[in-house]
């Protein structure tokens, strides 16, 4: 329930704004090529997704797995002590979700293979209501979230494999810890989310975001320096012109396998703000 109301809260805001965007290094954007992304909405069976002189193959997926398990929780803590007075007991809840896909991508001559699967797990406290007017409301103690992918090169740069790391942790206390990377293992390029935590409104006010920062898209670093931009919010992928072939390729591969992720947020604003 908090999560809808929570995305309600956010849609409505953005809905009253004049636009949102990603923010670009104006720098950046002067030097680089900005790609539309197709294929990401709509019908997803035999989907491809096709940017600037980037096509993928049909995008393979294996079955989706998801577990849930749940079970009574005893607490002698005073707040669970109070809570039981009116009626409101608690559960520990477990959800576990993993799935892979894979596929092609190629421009006019150059072509790579990416394998790719995400898992994401979270422990949670269920209170129960045991009221007909209000659901059951989750706590989440601890989430892990881990994207994996490997990209092979199939024509160039051959036993030059590429491995992108995207981990995102939880757990109830600390700061979300974040961290993404993609390594040959010699070169290593760095990606960071980009959040949105201010807008202008349409009369042209600057307001905070409704709940705190939301994610936006992803910046690709290479040697400290902004090589690609992915644009969640537009569906765009940014590239720097002064790029060889074979390594836009290889960050093309990056930013479409990070765009077919399932979970872009792994849900982090779900109770991570309800308990401020």
């Amino acid at each position: 329930m908090k999560k809808i109301i929570y995305i309600i809260s956010i849609a409505c805001f953005i809905c009253s704004c004049a636009s949102v965007k990603v923010a670009v290094p104006e720098a950046f954007s002067q030097e680089a090529t900005s790609m539309k992304v197709k294929g990401l909405n709509g019908w997803m069976f035999n989907q491809q997704l096709s940017f600037g002189t980037y096509v993928t193959s049909t995008v393979k997926r294996g079955w989706d797995f998801t577990g849930n398990s749940q079970f009574t929780r005893f607490s002698l803590k005073p707040e669970d002590i109070v809570l039981s007075a009116f009626n409101i007991y608690s559960d520990k809840a477990s959800v576990k979700q993993r799935n892979r896909f894979q596929y092609t991508i190629q421009d006019a001559r150059l072509v790579a293979e990416v394998f790719a699967q995400e898992k994401f797990s979270e422990k949670q406290i269920v209170y129960k209501t045991n009221l007909a007017w209000l659901d059951n409301l989750t706590k989440t103690q601890q989430w892990d979230y881990a994207f994996n992918a490997t990209i092979v090169p199939l024509n160039f740069n051959k036993g030059d494999a590429w491995s992108l790391v995207m981990v995102n942790q939880y757990d109830g206390k600390a700061p979300v810890k974040e961290m993404g990377y993609v390594t040959n293992g010699k070169e290593k390029v760095e990606i960071r989310g980009l959040y949105l935590s201010k807008i202008v409104s349409r009369s042209g006010k600057e307001q905070k975001v409704l709940g705190g920062p939301i994610l936006t898209g992803y910046e690709l670093r290479w040697d400290d320096g902004v090589v690609g931009v992915i644009d969640l919010m537009d569906n765009q992928i940014w590239l720097a012109n002064n790029l060889e072939a074979s390594e836009k390729i290889i960050l093309s591969a990056v930013s479409s396998a990070i765009m077919l992720k399932r979970m872009q947020d792994v849900e982090q604003d779900k109770d991570r703000l309800s308990d401020r």
